[in-house]
């Protein structure tokens, strides 16, 4: 069934998953390589994961532009400020064009924006330990915006953003996009947790408003034919499980056995659907399989004790949010009550946050995980060129506490201001239209990525932006990711 905006506070009301489609077709991609200097802000943190990253950032623009270095800030006078400039353009045939006839209104659609685009978002500010986790990502998204705007990277054009709470809740986040639809909205991006994309999909999608970077990796964004409006930013759930059981396998090449563990949402499973699936391939037991419902704020003690009875060589998990630190906490617990038994623990790339693992503190020391950015918490990589602009921005308006956790925030702005100049430099101009044709056929080497992890899109073909991951292991006294191999390239989009 086809449902329009103005029924999507109804649907807010009765807690409805919407799900729809709108058209397809041709268009041309820019190569846009980050700066390898910058005094302001350059950027950081891009996802790996996000219901939320480990290492996050994409790159600023697309033009160069020498900038001096926002107030409160030492970066060298002599250097380039983040710009966008693209290093490089492929002239390669129309490959996407969206169809804006089976919109709601395709006059809107194809508009032009002038003087001022206005960016939505809907995140967990309030309600508590999704919002504890996940409000840096607010801050650094703002901060990006507020950089672009300084920087003029739009040119005249200005860019605003308006971010609503929902509180984690899938039903609240119908009632906060049609809040900022009525505000006129003329884009979407960073809206966290797949529940909550998912809700306001089909609303998104009828009205033709681009609903970029979802902050999830639910293989559902790969439905092009069908939800052409919609992006994912993050590396598909399903490709994060199969590195981790090839890892495992690496790690046990006659086999092994495994708890698996993982939040009862749709978010968690994905993971352990993609997981299972893998298992015979690889050569996995899965001895014993424990669940905890999203909404649970108590440590999942039964869950992990039964998981240690089984004494598996491995675990498998999927927790969420503040969940993490519990997670880590009773199995910290449970391994030193079963002397002997110290599994492998693998744990998503949603809980490879600073701000997480610094609370679990001990408890997360030897875990291994994923990320296809660099490790902000290593103070090495803080003087990298290019992530010193992110950090010297950040400490100038006073958030150099959150550096390490912001950048997700960062990159989701970054990557959409990338889009957006891409839209403005098309024949069609700045439309929604064009925004999402960008989106559509985009390749970006962030600033922030690891080498030879870069954002590519390809319509239908290629739907996801990032598929490369290198496994981490992550060093609880140092706070920081020690790379296990190189980075896997294996599943993205040839």
């Amino acid at each position: 069934m086809i449902m329009n905006r103005s029924k999507l506070v109804a649907l807010a009301a009765a807690g409805v998953m919407l799900v729809a489609s709108c058209g397809s077709d041709s268009k041309t991609a820019v190569t846009t390589v980050a700066p390898a200097t910058t005094v302001a802000p350059a950027g950081t943190g891009a996802p790996a994961g996000t219901e939320t990253p480990a290492g996050t950032d994409v790159p600023a623009d697309t033009e160069s532009a020498a900038t001096e270095a926002p107030a409160g800030t030492d970066a060298p006078a002599d250097t380039a400020a983040p710009d966008t400039a693209p290093a490089a353009t492929d002239a390669k045939a129309a490959a996407f064009a969206v169809n804006t006839d089976d919109c709601v209104d395709p006059a809107a659609a194809d508009a032009p924006i002038e003087g001022t685009v206005q960016i939505g978002s809907v995140m967990p500010l309030t309600g508590g330990v999704a919002a504890a986790a996940f409000a840096p990502v607010k801050d650094g998204l703002q901060a990006y915006i507020d950089y672009a705007n300084e920087q003029g990277l739009l040119g005249d054009t200005k860019i605003e953003l308006t971010v609503e709470d929902d509180q984690y809740s899938k039903d609240l986040t119908p009632g906060a996009v049609s809040k900022l639809i009525d505000a006129g909205a003329n884009v979407f991006t960073g809206i966290i947790g797949t529940p909550n994309n998912a809700a306001v999909r089909q609303t998104l999608n009828d009205d033709c408003i681009p609903q970029l970077n979802a902050l999830s990796g639910s293989p559902t964004w790969g439905e092009v034919a069908d939800f052409p409006w919609t992006t994912g930013l993050l590396v598909p759930y399903n490709v994060e499980s199969k590195v981790y059981a090839q890892q495992i396998s690496n790690l046990f090449p006659d086999g092994a056995t495994v708890g698996l563990f993982y939040v009862n949402s749709e978010f968690g499973q994905v993971y352990a659907d993609a997981f299972k699936e893998l298992a015979g391939e690889f050569n996995l037991d899965i001895v014993d399989e424990q669940t905890i419902e999203a909404t649970d704020a108590n440590p999942p003690t039964s869950q992990i004790t039964s998981i240690a009875s089984k004494a598996p060589d491995v675990i498998m998990a999927v927790p969420l949010g503040a969940g993490c630190i519990g997670f880590l906490t009773e199995l910290a617990a449970a391994k030193a009550q079963n002397a002997g038994w110290d599994p492998k623990t693998f744990v998503t790339n949603t809980c490879a946050n600073q701000l997480i693992l610094g609370a679990a503190g001990d408890a997360a020391n030897g875990l291994i995980t994923s990320s296809n950015l660099v490790d902000l918490g290593d103070p090495a990589v803080q003087q990298n060129p290019s992530v010193k602009g992110y950090v010297d921005y950040m400490n100038s308006i006073g958030k150099g506490d959150i550096i390490t956790t912001a950048g997700v925030g960062w990159t989701v702005g970054e990557v959409t201001v990338a889009i957006l100049k891409q839209a403005q430099a098309s024949p069609e101009g700045l439309t929604r239209a064009s925004i999402i044709n960008a989106a559509r056929d985009f390749t970006y080497v962030a600033s922030l990525a690891r080498d030879g992890a870069t954002i590519r899109s390809n319509g239908e073909e290629d739907p996801y932006m990032f598929e490369s991951l290198q496994v981490l292991q992550y060093d609880a006294t140092a706070k920081t990711f020690t790379d296990i191999g190189t980075l896997i390239t294996d599943y993205e989009t040839k």
